[in-house]
C-alpha cells in the first residue's frame, strides 16, 4: 500500500479512537443530569458538567468533519490535503478534551466531598496535555517530517498521473468513515434510551419531553444509515466493489451526519434545563451549535469543492 493511502487511513483510524470516546463520554454526561445524585452537587458543580457536555459536543462535531470534507470537498479521492486537514483537526481537538475531561473530574470529586477538588481537575488536565502533546514533541523530528511530506507530494502526483484512486481504496474510506461515527452513535442511542425511565425525566416538562424523543429519533435515523452500507454492499452488489456502491454508501453517510447532528444538539436543551431551570439559554446554545455543524460539515466542505472545481 502505498504511503499517502497509509496516512489517510492512519489518519482515520485516530480520529474514529478520539471519535468514539467522545460520544460515548456525552452520553453519560447527559444521563448525568437524571440521576437522583445530580441534585447534590453544588452549583459550581452542575457548571462544571454541563461545559463538559458541551465541550464534548463540540469536540464530536469537529471530529466528524473531516468525513463529511473528504466525501464532499475531495469526492473521496486520497490527496495529501486530507491527510494534513485530519492530523490538524486531531491536533487542535485534543486541548478542548484535556479541559472537559478535568471539568468532569471536577464534579466527580465535589459530590465525593474531595477536599480542594479544583486541584486534580487541573492536574488530569496537565496529565493530559503532557502525554498529548508534550512527549510526542519531545520525539518531533522537523527534518524527517519534511522528507515524509515531499513522499507524500511525489505519491500523489504518481496517483494524478494514473487518474482517481482506486476504486476498492475509496470504498475502504467510505467505510472506515462509517465505522467512525456508528459506535458513538450507537452509544449515544443507549443513554438516550435509558433515559426516558429515569423519575426526573417524568418531571420535565412534556414539551422538553418531546425534545429528548426528537433527538432520540434523529440519533436512531442517524445509526440505521450507518449501518446500512453494509447490508446494501452485501445483499444489493454481493459483496463486490462497485461505483454504484461507492455512491450509495457516501451518501448514506453524508445523510447519516445531518440527523446525528440534531441528534447530538437537542438534549442539550434538556441539560441547560435543569441546570438554569429555562429553555431559553438551551435553545439558544442548542441551535448555535446545530447551525456550526451544518456549516463545517456541509457548507464549508461544498464550498471547498466548488473553489477546488474552478480552479
Amino acid at each position: 500500500m502505498a504511503q499517502l493511502e497509509n496516512r489517510i487511513e492512519n489518519a482515520l483510524n485516530e480520529t474514529r479512537i478520539l471519535l468514539l470516546g467522545s460520544q460515548v463520554v456525552i452520553g453519560v454526561l447527559l444521563r448525568a443530569f437524571f440521576e437522583p445524585g445530580f441534585q447534590r452537587l453544588p452549583w459550581r458543580g452542575e457548571i462544571a458538567l454541563l461545559i463538559a457536555t458541551l465541550v464534548f459536543t463540540a469536540v464530536v462535531g469537529i471530529l466528524i468533519w473531516p468525513a463529511a470534507f473528504h466525501q464532499i470537498a475531495q469526492q473521496g479521492e486520497e490527496t495529501s490535503y486530507i491527510a494534513t486537514f485530519t492530523s490538524t483537526i486531531l491536533g487542535w481537538t485534543l486541548l478542548p478534551v484535556a479541559i472537559a475531561l478535568g471539568l468532569s473530574l471536577y464534579a466527580t470529586a465535589l459530590d465525593m466531598h474531595v477536599p480542594v477538588a479544583w486541584v486534580y481537575a487541573v492536574v488530569s488536565a496537565v496529565v493530559g496535555l503532557a502525554v498529548w502533546y508534550a512527549l510526542p514533541w519531545l520525539r518531533h523530528d522537523p527534518e524527517r517530517r519534511e522528507r515524509v511530506h515531499r513522499q507524500t507530494q511525489k505519491q500523489e502526483e504518481e496517483n494524478k498521473r494514473q487518474g482517481k484512486t482506486e476504486l476498492p481504496q475509496r470504498i475502504k474510506n467510505v467505510l472506515t468513515e462509517c465505522r467512525m461515527a456508528l459506535p458513538g452513535a450507537q452509544a449515544l442511542l443507549g443513554f438516550q434510551f435509558i433515559d426516558v425511565f429515569f423519575d426526573s425525566f417524568a418531571k420535565l416538562p412534556r414539551s422538553l419531553q418531546w425534545v429528548h424523543f426528537a433527538s432520540l429519533l434523529c440519533t436512531m435515523m442517524a445509526t440505521i444509515l450507518l449501518i446500512a452500507p453494509a447490508a446494501y454492499h452485501r445483499i444489493a452488489e454481493g459483496g463486490e466493489d462497485t461505483e454504484r456502491f461507492l455512491k450509495v454508501a457516501s451518501r448514506m453517510l453524508l445523510w447519516a451526519l445531518v440527523f446525528l447532528a440534531p441528534g447530538m444538539t437537542g438534549d442539550i436543551i434538556v441539560a441547560m434545563y435543569r441546570v438554569m431551570g429555562s429553555v431559553t439559554p438551551g435553545i439558544g446554545v442548542s441551535v448555535v451549535f446545530l447551525v456550526a455543524f451544518y456549516i463545517l460539515w456541509f457548507g464549508y466542505s461544498t464550498w471547498a469543492r466548488e473553489r477546488s472545481s474552478h480552479a
